[in-house]
């Protein structure tokens, strides 16, 4: 057999082997519904009053930790939204933690502002839950229960978390962490709190999915198709993943407040610093992160430019924490190495197996036009099915589509049509999603790597949007 013939045969394979990686999304699911999403149904605020008599414990109390620099677009809407979670209020506080940095900039409306006239509005209201607003100061070192220095210290997520965790409640029992757009399901607090008084165990922790699909209709065509396979990833695969990796997400996140404390905050040097901290509880306290089926919608970088810097911010942060474990010598060495050769599986050598499989068709292209690939005869209903696969890639998107509907936010039908055909850009998004992965590497060896942490840009909101139950 020629040379040119056995390049055919061999992209013949791969393309089999990447649509069987394609099929794994089914078992996934299978999963996932089997072992979480049929067994979803929080107690009623009396059956979890039972169980708590039953435990001999109380109900627990909840701190909701919100870091918000520069979202005064979105952040009453997710104030709102957090105030309506269906748990007692005397139980609850919410927490917005805004960067003293945003008073310098000079904007027509700060967040600091919308924050206090929610403050203004809850003092009003019969029945609401306790809203508190601090504010990082510009000095502050990063560190949990840190030091002022007297000059300017770079923002980061970290650094506002552990900030505010000095202002919790002293009876807190439980710190939720969501973003500054985040909207949770009404009943996940009922969900969390029965899970906790039914555990025996200590230092718990549960991450739950996000959907980044609310602001579908203000993106661009490459950012809804990531939008679509980022809810699916969520729903169907990440149950999966945290059975291999103390893997959180950093929103719609729930963390015991002792255990935080006991481990000292958050690494506020960290590029994702809520990964860091989920293996971090794990090496030094044994907590693993607990799946639970709630979903949190929120957005997704309107353009491609800005959803590249938040996904290689991501995917350096994820080589930043290998790295700094890996040098670590003060945890169990079977732990860290188990949990740095599954960041490696699911981190590094996942991204360069996936942009392999987009590069093969532009590959075989290439050399098809040299003349250094020659197609040879295959069995028909090969053929046949080979072909097909671009009409099952193209159907599962659609399918997506119709699946994530309802958690958008509508603009109006003409939008909702013309997504239809905007997700004909299938296969130029297979082949730009995986590019910020692929950069972070590339970067890396190159030690050019992000150092700073770099706020994403939100999309602005201004009515409300009800999650309906799933």
């Amino acid at each position: 057999m020629e040379l040119p013939q056995i390049i055919y045969i061999t992209a013949v394979f791969i393309y089999l082997f990447f649509f069987l990686l394609f099929l794994r999304y089914f078992s996934w699911m299978n999963y996932s519904f089997k072992y979480y999403w049929s067994k979803r149904r929080p107690l009623s605020l009396l059956e979890l009053k039972r169980l708590a008599k039953e435990k001999n414990k109380k109900l627990p109390m909840f701190s909701i930790l919100v870091p918000a620099r520069e979202e005064a677009e979105v952040i009453g809407q997710t104030i709102e939204n957090l105030a309506k979670l269906n748990y007692p209020h005397n139980l609850l506080e919410i927490i917005v933690i805004t960067d003293e940095k945003e008073l310098e900039k000079g904007v027509p409306i700060t967040t600091q502002q919308v924050v206090e006239q929610k403050i203004d509005e809850f003092k009003k209201r019969k029945n609401a839950p306790i809203l508190k607003h601090v504010t990082v100061p510009y000095d502050f070192d990063g560190f949990y229960q840190g030091l002022r220095l007297g000059k300017p210290v770079p923002s980061t997520k970290g650094r506002a978390l552990n900030y505010g965790l000095s202002f919790i409640d002293k009876n807190s029992d439980i710190c939720g962490f969501y973003d500054a757009e985040s909207h949770p399901e009404k009943d996940v607090l009922l969900y969390i709190a029965s899970q906790w008084l039914s555990s025996n165990r200590k230092n718990l922790i549960w991450q739950g999915p996000v959907f980044q699909v609310r602001n579908f209709f203000y993106l661009s065509p490459i950012t809804k198709i990531a939008s679509l396979y980022q809810a699916l990833a969520h729903e169907w695969y990440m149950p999966v993943l945290m059975r291999q990796l103390p893997f959180v997400g950093g929103t719609n996140l729930f963390i015991e407040s002792k255990l935080l404390k006991e481990i000292g905050g958050f690494d506020y040097n960290a590029l994702t610093e809520d990964l860091e901290i989920g293996v971090r509880a794990y090496l030094e306290k044994d907590a693993w992160p607990e799946y639970f089926p709630y979903v949190s919608t929120e957005q997704t970088p309107e353009t491609y430019k800005s959803f590249f810097r938040q996904r290689l911010r991501w995917a350096s942060g994820h080589i930043q924490v290998i790295e700094k474990f890996r040098k670590a010598d003060c945890y169990d060495i079977k732990k860290k190495n188990t949990i740095i050769k599954n960041l490696l599986l699911k981190g590094e050598i996942e991204w360069a197996l996936y942009q392999l499989a987009v590069l093969i068709p532009v590959a075989v292209l290439i050399l098809s036009l040299k003349g250094l690939v020659k197609p040879i005869f295959l069995p028909t209903p090969l053929a046949w099915t080979l072909k097909s696969f671009v009409f099952i890639y193209f159907g599962f998107t659609y399918y997506l589509y119709l699946k994530y509907l309802r958690f958008m936010k509508i603009r109006s039908k003409l939008n909702v049509f013309l997504a239809l055909f905007e997700l004909l850009f299938l296969p130029i998004a297979g082949f730009l999603l995986p590019l910020p992965y692929t950069s972070a590497l590339i970067l890396r060896a190159m030690n050019k790597q992000p150092k700073v942490w770099v706020k994403t840009p939100r999309t602005q909101e201004v009515a409300d949007l009800s999650i309906k139950n799933i």
